[in-house]
């Protein structure tokens, strides 16, 4: 049987909301609604972890954050884990390839990620970390030379997939081709003015929970920030329409999901790793025309940070280790339904001292653990052990009513707290969890500004 091929696409801190098919009525995404259309699109997708590096960790390794050792953003993932999905695909025969932002590696901004670092991939065009999205820079495969290109970074990173995809079609070989898009991640005013200017701050229509004094600094974010979801759209399109042009675009697994929303002045705040949905909830569209059919809504709750690596296994008739901690989405994907999938969708933060919170980037800043459990009834969250808030949701989804102190809650908020304590029993996870120390070679962001002057002059055009 032929093997099919795998198109996975990660935009940076993509809300759910922020497409066409998941009822925005502003952002323009043609090709994520047909994309939609043509597969499964999952409406109840929370990532358990809303972080960059603890995501990213967890769709190489199948694993919690907990357990693959990402507690937060910036440090290196470990090598010594049982398995790495890239080093899976290869020994199926698979080509592979990395595109974009990698950021599992630690160490300095705008550098070359060592071989030692890529789980696997055979080929791997990018960089460590950072948004620099114009006048950017990218490194490829072994080659110290920094390359930077005059096109925007989304269209080069493109093409770059678009070559991959040629190569392996020419050797006929198997491929999974993995692209980071470093958008929507702010700065959203990094963008080119065409896209820049195409929203109005006018034309946004905020959500109640954006509090008065917040809410024309949300309505210039947002309208940026769809400037940017409309670039990526415009990318997914030409890959969409490449592997159709190849014939092969019916043989091809093609995801697109992100690691956490924002939460674009919900409740006064930006950005991500918090519990709220807007920075939890995110996009998943799964199609595979020879198998997923066209129109599947589903509504069960899936965590993508670690079902999406079982999945990949499973669609393409792989055998899944059993040290994953994931279900396998297919038969939702199939079928629209699957009763023997777990009914919550964990939330877990992993602390840093107090002392060294105010050198790290804001969404790394948290000094208290948190643990949680979502379900279609309940979010419920305890800080360092204590009940810190229960949402009901039969009540209402804006979670804006915390009911953690309402007494009529306390015998729910016993039971919850027996659940969430069983949850963690069951996967392993433990409330004396700490980061310890900065991760190495950790930089601060002027330093970085430096080091990407520095690089960027060194630079051959391309």
């Amino acid at each position: 049987m032929k093997k099919p091929n795998v198109i996975f696409v990660y935009p940076d801190q993509l809300r759910y909301d922020a497409l066409g098919c998941n009822g925005n009525k502003v952002a323009s995404t043609p090709n994520l609604d047909a994309l939609a259309a043509a597969g499964a699109n999952f409406d109840e997708a929370y990532t358990s972890y809303p972080l960059c590096c603890p995501f990213r960790a967890s769709i190489m390794t199948g694993l919690y954050p907990h357990k693959n050792g990402m507690y937060s953003n910036h440090y290196p993932l470990r090598k010594d884990l049982p398995h790495y999905l890239p080093k899976i695909m290869n020994k199926a025969g698979y080509k592979t390839a990395w595109v974009g932002k990698w950021h599992l590696n630690g160490g300095r901004k705008f550098e070359r990620v060592p071989k030692e670092y890529w789980c696997g991939f055979e080929e791997f065009i990018g960089y460590g970390r950072g948004h620099h999205y114009i006048d950017s820079l990218y490194y490829k495969n072994e080659d110290d030379t920094p390359y930077k290109s005059k096109k925007y970074e989304p269209i080069y990173q493109t093409e770059q997939l678009i070559d991959f995809i040629d190569r392996a079609v020419s050797e006929e070989k198997p491929f999974m081709g993995m692209i980071c898009y470093g958008l929507p991640h702010p700065p959203v005013e990094m963008q080119p003015e065409e896209s820049k200017n195409k929203y109005s701050a006018s034309e946004i229509e905020l959500p109640d929970t954006v509090p008065e004094d917040t809410k024309e600094k949300a309505k210039k974010y947002i309208a940026q920030y769809y400037g940017m979801v409309e670039v990526v759209d415009t990318e997914i399109g030409k890959l969409v329409q490449h592997l159709k042009a190849k014939g092969i675009f019916d043989d091809t697994i093609f995801i697109v999901v992100s690691d956490h929303g924002d939460m674009c002045g919900e409740y006064g705040m930006f950005e991500k790793s918090i519990f709220y949905s807007s920075a939890a909830h995110v996009p998943l569209i799964i199609s595979y025309p020879n198998m997923i059919k066209p129109e599947t809504k589903i509504d069960h709750l899936v965590d993508p940070l670690i079902d999406i690596t079982p999945t990949i296994l499973d669609l393409c008739g792989l055998e899944v280790p059993e040290t994953m901690d994931g279900y396998s989405m297919k038969t939702l994907a199939q079928t629209g339904e699957d009763k023997t999938f777990r009914d919550f969708v964990y939330y877990q933060i992993i602390p840093l001292p107090e002392a060294l919170c105010d050198q790290m980037d804001k969404p790394d800043r948290k000094p208290y653990a948190e643990r949680g459990f979502r379900t279609k009834d309940v979010l419920y969250v305890e800080k360092e052990n204590v009940p810190f808030a229960v949402f009901d949701y039969q009540r209402e989804k804006k979670e804006f009513m915390n009911c953690v102190d309402n007494f009529k809650y306390y015998p729910q908020v016993k039971e919850y707290r027996t659940r969430l304590a069983n949850i963690m029993g069951d996967i392993g996870d433990s409330w004396r969890l700490r980061r310890e120390d900065l991760p190495p070679e950790f930089q601060t962001q002027e330093e970085a500004i430096k080091d990407y002057d520095n690089n960027y002059s060194k630079a051959v055009f391309e």
